[in-house]
């Protein structure tokens, strides 16, 4: 048995190899670790958006929306999503759900350096309702505009600028410890 450990670690740097990079997500790999806090025009709602990587392979992102109530921030929805990179079709495929109780399945791509988010219509199966485009200012503010279709073009109903959170490294989930004694009796008898 213990010249199988040696043979797996052979093998590992082959598995290093073969996972790719967050890099394939373009710049929007660039916001994982970090979170980000913008305010929408009202003034007084605040979205947030926290980012992590995930098995080197995929995405994580946790939102808030919070608003001023009674003189104090109440958080009004939590959100979180999973980010996929489709090497198919060239673009960003990720999945939602929230403790409103919804869930959907969305895609996202670049257009111009911007980076798209288009909703489709829940009443017209096809048609697109509207689309959040994050356009990247520099290495930290970025603005999303969430625009409608107009015509042959593109409408601006709002516009929200994000900066990074100081001090606030993106919300990372814990690594699983398992004591040894709990390990399956194969993996124990790897150890020497």
């Amino acid at each position: 048995m213990r010249k199988v450990f040696p043979a797996l670690l052979c093998l590992a740097p082959l598995v290093a190899i073969a996972g790719e990079p967050l890099s394939k997500f373009g710049w929007f790999a660039d916001m994982v670790g970090s979170c980000w806090k913008g305010t929408l025009p009202d003034g007084v709602t605040e979205h947030s958006h926290c980012y992590s990587g995930q098995f080197d392979q995929f995405i994580r992102g946790t939102a808030t929306l919070s608003a001023q109530q009674d003189g104090k921030r109440v958080e009004q929805f939590q959100g979180d999503s999973l980010f996929a990179w489709d090497d198919e079709n060239r673009e960003i495929i990720y999945y939602i759900w929230g403790s409103n109780g919804s869930h959907s399945r969305h895609k996202a791509m670049y257009a111009d350096g911007d980076l798209a988010f288009p909703i489709e219509s829940k009443k017209e199966p096809g048609r697109i309702a509207h689309r959040p485009l994050r356009h990247r200012i520099d290495n930290d503010p970025f603005e999303v505009r969430r625009e409608v279709p107009d015509g042959d073009g593109w409408k601006t109903e709002l516009t929200v600028l994000y900066r990074r959170s100081p001090g606030n490294q993106g919300r990372t989930r814990q690594p699983i410890r398992v004591d040894a004694a709990s390990r399956p009796g194969w993996i124990r008898a790897l150890r020497p």
